[in-house]
């Protein structure tokens, strides 16, 4: 089933840019050549771990980091060229052959409300 996950990654992945386009404090880090299953963002001024916790309560679960990074901060985003800053807020967001559409679009709701709601309590 390779080629159906991978038309449904792209097909999510084109989705998340697109509503997290909508949001101004969201850059994406992902490369357009990155696999389309994993897409890293980062929400301006606000840590990775605080934002995690954030969703977590939505039962939303993304990373800061690869697998193998336990907490580093990630030597490819830093080889990109991204300022610490950037690096320390960066979201990890994984797709599996289950993730829909609806999926996408709750995740990028609640991260617009954590970025809106967590920058106020800064």
């Amino acid at each position: 089933n390779r080629k159906e996950h991978y038309a449904l990654y792209e097909m999510l992945k084109s989705r998340l840019l697109e509503r997290v386009g909508e949001i101004p404090e969201v850059s994406v880090n992902s490369k357009d050549s990155c696999v389309p299953y994993i897409v890293n963002l980062s929400v301006a001024k606000i840590r990775s771990e605080i934002m995690l916790h954030y969703l977590e309560q939505f039962g939303i679960y993304v990373s800061s980091g690869s697998a193998c990074s336990k907490g580093a901060k990630s030597h490819v985003l830093a080889a990109f060229g991204y300022p610490a800053e950037r690096i320390d807020t960066a979201l990890r967001v994984s797709f599996s052959p289950e993730t829909t559409i609806d999926d996408i679009d709750y995740f990028a709701e609640k991260l617009k409300e954590g970025s809106t709601s967590l920058m106020k309590m800064k």
